[in-house]
């Protein structure tokens, strides 16, 4: 998530614990020498249970979209694919990938340059409400037809006017009999 690595406290994965106490992730350290197994299980239990606290399972889409494009769109775009940031000469990430629990903790506790959202400025109920959001927002729903890999209607529309001019030249070429 960011330049030091996932944000745990909010993972509610105790096998994803276990494995960042084991194989440090970016900045963090491996423990592996320095804990013993039951002593890396306690640490996780420890996460997961006591420090992993925020409950997203009440959250509103609706309320979620309006929070994400008031506090988040502007460095992750409406479409959370990420963006430039230009006046600290990096780029917000994409939270196409990342899991429920990882976003809820980014917008607690803030990795990199990103603001931390405490619960007096966001509540744990706008929270679970933007990961709602973001959770939708990575799997839409299909309004059926054929999305082309969901590249939007400009792509949907160029490609309705080539099939559309396809299908004129293939009547001329009939009307012509065929001969080309």
């Amino acid at each position: 998530m960011s330049i030091a690595g996932p944000c745990l406290q909010a993972e509610h994965n105790r096998g994803k614990v276990v494995a960042a106490v084991e194989l440090g992730p970016g900045h963090m350290p491996s423990f592996v020498y320095t804990l013993s197994l039951p002593q890396i299980h306690a640490v996780a239990d420890y996460v997961t249970h006591d420090i992993a606290v925020i409950p997203l399972d009440n959250g509103d889409l609706s309320e979620g979209g309006k929070l994400f494009r008031r506090n988040c769109a502007a460095c992750h775009r409406t479409a959370v694919r990420g963006g430039a940031l230009a006046f600290i000469g990096t780029n917000a990430p994409a939270l196409t990938g990342d899991s429920a629990a990882i976003v809820a903790g980014a917008i607690r506790w803030g990795p990199g340059p990103m603001p931390a959202f405490p619960a007096a400025a966001i509540s744990d109920q706008q929270v679970a409400s933007i990961v709602k959001y973001v959770s939708y927002v990575q799997h839409p729903a299909s309004p059926g037809g054929s999305p082309l890999n969901w590249y939007g209607p400009v792509a949907e529309g160029f490609a309705a006017w080539v099939g559309v001019l396809l299908l004129v030249c293939l009547t001329f070429w009939i009307e012509r009999g065929g001969k080309g």
